[in-house]
């Protein structure tokens, strides 16, 4: 078993990964890692940034998806004193707070298009240029990537470009789901239960048979995420030592509502006279958790699919 900060596997596929870490950590070639969301992407890049010879300088995060496209070339690039309005002052921007060590671009699938040029081309000469500023500034970094999404899909509908998809998946690494990798459910669970036990001050919690029946049964679509924060949750809100099938309602609760692609359909020859008429809001939320199994619980490709930004989601996904 293998435990750095939040990673425990003993499971074929998790080992698999590990071992390619491990292997290409002392390169400097450009690694795209893959897999569902809550799977730890962002934690494999980190391994690997502390395997590899970069392990003394910064390690530097930003999510793609979290920033809007102007604000992230800004981010990425930095600015020149009056590059725009509010540019009071230049700013070096993530590349350069890099140098020496690890970029990891999270969620780089909902890259905009005119930002996914520039990128290539600091992937190709490495070399950036600050907004505002026409001097080349040369940059040593080591690019890691990762998307939850199917890059190679989103080439085909033209809203990936294929070169930077070459260019960044020269080292591919896919992470399998928590329901692909069984054997770590339960060592991950007494983990966070220890972890936050520890955290809140709370005596050793451990789980009862039929609540590790239960965990091993349920299909995790948050995967690693959706279990660790359950484990807080269970330790913040019980008050036995004893982890019960009672004390996961709430796990139990998500998988009777969850709707899913199989279970959803919209063809009006099904809904004959014993159907109940549903509320065009009910109708609405329904499809959108439609979309949402689709994507396999990706939101902002649901929203981006529906014309929605991500707060509109999250509004209709909760009235």
């Amino acid at each position: 078993m293998v435990v750095f900060d939040r990673v425990i596997g003993s499971s074929p596929g998790f080992q698999q990964v590990l071992a390619t870490a491990q292997s290409v950590a002392e390169c400097n070639s450009n690694i795209l890692i893959t897999g569902e969301s809550g799977t730890g992407k962002e934690v494999i890049a980190r391994i690997i940034h502390s395997w590899s010879p970069r392990r003394k300088k910064d390690f530097i995060p930003i999510n793609c998806s979290a920033i809007p496209e102007n604000l992230l070339e800004s981010e990425l690039f930095g600015y020149v004193r009056g590059a725009f309005t509010g540019a009071n002052s230049a700013k070096a921007g993530l590349f350069e707070e890099a140098e020496g060590g690890t970029l990891f671009l999270d969620e780089i699938g909902d890259m905009a298009w005119s930002l996914q040029a520039k990128l290539l081309r600091v992937l190709q000469e490495r070399k950036i240029k600050r907004i505002g500023e026409n001097q080349f500034r040369d940059v040593d970094i080591r690019v890691v990537a990762a998307t939850h999404e199917n890059l190679r899909s989103e080439v085909n509908h033209k809203r990936f470009r294929e070169d930077l998809f070459f260019r960044l998946n020269v080292i591919p690494i896919e992470i399998p789901s928590l329901r692909e990798r069984k054997e770590d459910i339960l060592p991950l669970a007494r983990y966070f239960l220890e972890k936050y036990s520890e955290a809140n001050q709370k005596g050793p919690r451990f789980l009862s048979l039929q609540a590790e029946e239960y965990l091993l049964s349920y299909s995790w679509p948050g995967n690693v995420r959706e279990l660790e924060n359950g484990m807080e949750r269970v330790v913040v809100l019980s008050h036995e030592s004893e982890v019960n099938l009672e004390d996961l309602d709430f796990l139990r609760e998500n998988e009777n509502s969850k709707v899913t692609a199989e279970e959803f359909s919209f063809h009006a020859e099904e809904w004959d006279h014993t159907r109940r008429i549903l509320p065009i809001e009910e109708m609405t939320q329904k499809y959108i958790q439609y979309v949402l199994a689709l994507n396999k619980g990706a939101k902002n490709k649901t929203a981006r699919e529906l014309g929605i930004d991500r707060k509109t989601l999250y509004r209709k996904l909760h009235t």
